[in-house]
């Protein structure tokens, strides 16, 4: 079979005027149709492999994007926890007092974790460029779902002496795509909570000692098992 299909290949490279061989032109019906056969059952074997590093290619290069996008979200959501005060009585807003400078909502979104979390920082981002405000805000991070049911988790950032904004406005996107977004709590005697306000707080600052965010993503190839990203921050003023 081999030995046709070089014969085949060497025909067609063959002038014109040197495929005449004993009188005769070209192949046989019979040799043309097994050299194709040949050619098919390579193409066959070649195919898939093709294919499938290609997909694995897809695959590493979509799971990098979420790699990158969890690592920019946790060391955002980082940075603002490790940045937490206690607000003076002026910043306080109706409704809040000084014992809650952070307070954890354990939410849910079609049965999947959809924590949301607000408190006072020191990181305050000046997208105006104002520079006026000396770095201190109100932060709120809280999940939005979207019509392909995935999560989008956002971060609203106002200046500390103005209003909180009304729930689920004033943010800006830090991640797309999620499954889930969860945060706990933990107190100095290492109890853990999936909320926080004045009620559970027992801390002379009114801030947790450690919290720790978890960030699900949709794995598109396996919707079943989200791509999880965890890390625990500790408040410097909690003690």
């Amino acid at each position: 079979m081999i030995t046709c299909l070089n014969r085949f290949m060497m025909l067609l490279l063959l002038p014109s005027d040197q495929k005449r061989v004993n009188g005769q032109y070209g192949f046989t019906l019979l040799e043309i149709v097994v050299a194709i056969a040949i050619f098919a059952v390579i193409i066959s074997l070649i195919y898939p492999a093709y294919t499938g590093t290609y997909r694995n290619i897809e695959i590493a290069e979509t799971q990098s994007e979420i790699y990158e996008m969890a690592r920019t979200a946790l060391i955002r959501i980082v940075e603002d926890l490790e940045s937490t005060y206690v607000p003076a009585p002026s910043e306080i807003g109706q409704g809040e007092t000084a014992s809650e400078p952070l307070i954890g909502q354990d939410d849910f979104i079609e049965g999947r974790d959809s924590d949301r979390i607000r408190f006072f920082s020191r990181s305050h981002i000046d997208l105006e460029e104002s520079q006026d405000e000396a770095g201190e805000a109100k932060i709120a991070y809280y999940p939005i779902l979207k019509e392909d049911k995935s999560i989008t988790l956002y971060r609203s950032d106002t200046r500390a002496n103005l209003e909180w904004p009304e729930e689920n406005t004033g943010g800006w996107r830090i991640c797309e795509g999620l499954y889930s977004v969860n945060f706990t709590y933990r107190n100095k005697e290492s109890n853990t909570y999936d909320t926080w306000d004045a009620s559970v707080a027992g801390q002379v600052t009114g801030l947790p000692p450690m919290v720790t965010v978890t960030l699900g993503f949709i794995d598109k190839d396996d919707p079943e098992k989200p791509l999880t990203f965890s890390t625990s921050v500790a408040l410097p003023l909690a003690n």
